[in-house]
């Protein structure tokens, strides 16, 4: 199950990167000047839900079996 959770955050994560990048693509054909990227970066938040889901199923195996 966590598996499918993780091909459904990746899949996500593709389409919103994508998303954005069409939106620049389009921003940059009409002569705008891309706007800045401010705060966490998307890897960051994406890497993040990766190690606490990973990480609280690994305690939670931990614990549950011992």
């Amino acid at each position: 199950m966590f598996k499918f959770l993780t091909l459904l955050l990746i899949l996500l994560f593709a389409w919103w990167r994508f998303r954005r990048w069409w939106r620049l693509r389009l921003a940059r054909a009409r002569g705008e000047p891309p706007p800045p990227e401010a705060g966490v970066r998307p890897i960051t938040l994406l890497s993040l839900a990766l190690l606490g889901g990973y990480g609280g199923f690994l305690l939670w195996h931990l614990f549950a079996r011992g």
